[in-house]
């Protein structure tokens, strides 16, 4: 089985994509240059996904820079207060090994930094901000 993806949301402050797929899946997921408003300097963090992984195996999300999210069982990350975002950088990929036997998950991304749409945003002790250029 290959990886479906489907993109319901890509506006000024998130995508949301919701993803299936089965075992031994690795591929991209998220490609920065393919998001709205992206630049040579964007990067989004991984804020929420709602996950449902069936047999015994792990699926993980990866940024280019190795940070990564492990997913296993029925969960969701990204909603308990000691749970944080995971910002990384680059694209992320998924990756299944042989003994997951099918998954679903809505996965969340926050545009952390670089986009072009007219608003950034800084987060500062995990509070968000957001400014207007035109505005500041």
């Amino acid at each position: 089985m290959t990886i479906s993806s489907t993109n319901l949301v890509d506006d000024n402050f998130k995508v949301i994509n919701k993803i299936t797929g089965a075992r031994n899946e690795d591929e991209k997921l998220i490609e920065l240059d393919n998001l709205k408003g992206s630049t040579n300097e964007s990067e989004i963090s991984i804020a929420n996904v709602y996950y449902e992984v069936e047999g015994t195996g792990t699926v993980k999300l990866q940024f280019d820079n190795e940070e990564e999210l492990s997913m296993v069982g029925i969960d969701n990350y990204g909603l308990k207060p000691t749970e944080t975002k995971i910002k990384g950088t680059g694209d992320i990929k998924i990756t299944t090994d042989n003994f997951v036997d099918k998954f679903s998950l809505m996965l969340e991304c926050h545009k952390e930094t670089g986009f072009s749409n007219g608003w950034y945003s800084n987060n500062t002790n995990n509070s968000w901000h957001i400014w207007c250029k035109v505005c500041n």
